[in-house]
């Protein structure tokens, strides 16, 4: 592949990747986080500060101070509350405060142990800080327990493309829409496959 044609392709990623990571990322999470059940796993485009996907939904800092302000309110009630700490995690990642999400991520892993969400998310975290190492780690324990893990291989191949490992990046969307093409995830990593392989990508829909 020639340097130009990497240049489109991951210029085109990136436009991809903070088009769509609304709909199946921090969005998703934060509308779901006062079910009961399992926590709806999320994924975001874990990047340096100041990358414009960090906060892909475009919440002012105003909103993610009341979010944040709201959710602290939630725990001082109810310490234990998975959700909230999760909830509280991704948005003082949002606001790009890593220490204070991971801080989160951590004391949500103490009540739940291996739970995938908070342990991807929280390599998101190590991501944005810039311990791949630290990042792939995590992913790959969440993996070896359930290879299925979507949000795991979606994850992982953000890394991956965050390295320029464009081979990897799309093994791992290829493993993300084959697990569940239906999911709003699943339809995100196939459209990324679809523009590395030089197809249009389809709109996305709701399950």
């Amino acid at each position: 592949m020639s340097k130009n044609r990497t240049l489109v392709i991951a210029l085109a990623l990136a436009a991809a990747v903070l088009a769509v990571v609304v709909a199946v990322g921090l969005t998703t999470r934060h509308s779901s986080s006062g079910s009961t059940g399992s926590p709806q796993a999320a994924s975001t485009t874990a990047l340096p500060p100041g990358h414009p996907t960090v906060n892909p939904t475009g919440a002012s800092s105003a909103d993610l101070s009341k979010m944040i302000a709201a959710l602290k309110a939630k725990l001082a009630k109810n310490p234990k509350d998975i959700n909230s700490l999760e909830s509280l995690g991704t948005a003082y990642f949002m606001s790009e405060q890593y220490d204070s999400a991971q801080q989160q991520f951590d004391r949500a892993l103490k009540l739940r142990p291996g739970d995938p969400y908070a342990t991807t998310q929280l390599a998101m975290v190590y991501h944005a800080k810039g311990d791949d190492t630290k990042a792939v780690e995590l992913i790959n324990g969440v993996l070896a327990k359930d290879a299925n893990c979507q949000e795991a291989h979606y994850d992982l191949a953000i890394i991956y493309f965050s390295q320029q490992n464009l081979d990897a990046a799309k093994a791992e969307w290829k493993k993300t829409a084959a697990i569940d093409p239906t999911t709003k995830i699943g339809q995100a990593a196939q459209n990324f496959v679809d523009l590395m392989e030089g197809r249009t990508p389809k709109p996305t829909t709701t399950p």
